[in-house]
C-alpha cells in the first residue's frame, strides 16, 4: 500500500509548481520509503479548499508517464528487491564467528 504525505508546495499565481512528497510502501513486514521534490508539468489551479489529499492526486496524475508511475515504480522495484534479497546475519550474530579448539 502506498502512502503519500505531502510535507511542503510551491505555488505561484494559484497554480502548483513544485511539491515535496514523501512515500511510503508497505507490504507485509517489508517496507520502503522515499522522499523528494517534484517539479509538475501539468497545471492544476490551488485555492483555500485544495486538501492534501488533492495535491496529492495532482501529484499522482502528474508523476505517470507512458503509462508508468516513475515514482511508484521505483518502490515497488526496491521492495521487490529486499523482499528476494537473502536473509543475512549480523556479524554479530552467534554462529557467524566459529573457534576452533
Amino acid at each position: 500500500m502506498f502512502t503519500w504525505k505531502i510535507l511542503e508546495t510551491l505555488i505561484d499565481d494559484g497554480v502548483l509548481r513544485r511539491v515535496k512528497y514523501h512515500c511510503t510502501l508497505t507490504e507485509g513486514e517489508h517496507k520502503v520509503e522515499t522522499e523528494g521534490n517534484w517539479l509538475m508539468r501539468a497545471e492544476f489551479t490551488v485555492d483555500a479548499n485544495t486538501s492534501e489529499s488533492q495535491v496529492a492526486h495532482w501529484l499522482d496524475l502528474d508523476a505517470t508517464q507512458d503509462g508508468k508511475h516513475l515514482i511508484k515504480y521505483r518502490l515497488q522495484e526496491q521492495l521487490d528487491a529486499l523482499k528476494s534479497a537473502p536473509s543475512t546475519k549480523p556479524p554479530w550474530a552467534v554462529d557467524t564467528f566459529k573457534v576452533k579448539i
